[in-house]
């Protein structure tokens, strides 16, 4: 790759979770006095899935509201854009997340062999794959206050992610709508509480009034 830089990148993709509690650090403080920092009360969060250019020409990033194998197809759905933009083929390097080695990726894997390469990493090698290293950076960044929103959040984290520099950034924020408005899972639709006329799966015991004649246990 090195010898054919204008035809080649590499990529060494990894994924994070950022939350909005904050970043536990080292902090000054008076002694003997307990630091204390604010919180989001419930906490919440987002993961990136991201990749590095190995000769540093820039990055993929896409924030996401999960880490499953649908996240990581709009990871790949953002390295086809940059595909197209460059004209290049890619070596993407991946560890063997389940989100990687799920039915679903290694298809959608297998749909771009024709430009895209895939290097697997061996098992528990973080060291091996330098975007590991760039996720502390962004967390210290993002994680060393509280965000006001849940979208000054995700905002902040896109800033982080552009501060990691590289020759073209392709960022793409693919948090839904109901994150920012405070849910944890897609709205359903229906109303709150239990549906009427719903029923049990499985079969209750008989109600048994108990007897008030019958004393009760000392």
């Amino acid at each position: 790759m090195a010898a054919e830089p204008e035809r080649y990148e590499m990529h060494y993709q990894d994924e994070t979770h950022v939350e909005t509690n904050p970043y536990l650090c080292q902090v000054w403080h008076r002694r003997g006095m307990q630091p204390t920092l604010p919180a989001a009360g419930t906490n919440r969060r987002v993961t990136v899935f991201g990749s590095v250019e190995a000769l540093g020409r820039g990055r993929v990033e896409v924030i996401c509201a999960g880490q499953d194998s649908a996240c990581f197809a709009l990871y790949l759905e953002a390295l086809d854009l940059r595909h197209v933009a460059t004209a290049k083929e890619m070596y993407l390097v991946l560890d063997n997340g389940p989100a990687h080695t799920s039915k679903t990726s290694l298809a959608a894997l297998e749909e771009r062999a024709a430009w895209l390469h895939v290097i697997w990493l061996a098992r528990y090698s973080p060291e091996l794959n330098p975007k590991e290293r760039e996720w502390k950076g962004l967390k210290r960044d993002v994680r060393s206050h509280l965000a006001s929103t849940l979208r000054a959040f995700v905002d902040e984290i896109s800033a982080g992610l552009r501060q990691l520099g590289g020759a073209r950034i392709d960022l793409i924020d693919h948090v839904p709508n109901w994150f920012i408005a405070g849910h944890r899972k897609p709205p359903t639709g229906r109303p709150a509480g239990r549906p009427k006329g719903a029923k049990d799966s499985y079969k209750r015991g008989p109600y048994q009034k108990k007897d008030a004649n019958i004393p009760a246990a000392a």
